[in-house]
């Protein structure tokens, strides 16, 4: 997968799925306590997109790396990864007003194991079958000749 593919593809995951736990929470509230939470400030949806933005080029650099590296090596681009989109999505959550108490941000740091797990499943899926997709290719090429 070229690199563009790739944050294009972790930003759409990360903005999708932050929208979607955003919507399951507000509505959550809204049948639970009748908070009136349907009406977003004009700014959240864009403010959604634009944090899936900034955290996909954090994966790009610390993740996506052609070169082999020993596993002790990942391990700790992986937590550095996990704590860098962390704060990424922990200040702009403060910034654009998604939580204004503690249990709003522990609600949000929720969220974002959720979300951070769903992605790593989901790039592991889109990058295991266009692996498949390459090496059939190849396989045909071989086959041809």
């Amino acid at each position: 997968m070229n690199k563009a593919k790739f944050i294009f593809n972790q930003a759409l995951m990360i903005s999708t799925s932050i929208l979607f736990c955003m919507g399951v929470r507000t509505a959550i509230l809204f049948f639970t306590k009748g908070i009136d939470m349907a009406g977003w400030e004009w700014y959240v949806p864009l403010s959604i997109v634009i944090v899936g933005f900034l955290c996909a080029p954090v994966s790009l650099l610390l993740l996506y790396d052609d070169q082999a590296k020993s596993a002790w090596t990942m391990r700790l681009r992986i937590c550095l990864h996990c704590l860098l989109v962390f704060g990424i999505v922990s200040l702009s959550g403060y910034l654009f007003h998604w939580y204004s108490d503690l249990a709003g941000f522990l609600v949000v740091a929720l969220i974002y194991i959720i979300i951070y797990v769903f992605v790593w499943i989901a790039t592991t899926w889109i990058l295991k079958a266009d692996e498949k997709k390459i090496n059939d290719a190849i396989d045909q090429i071989r086959d041809e000749e």
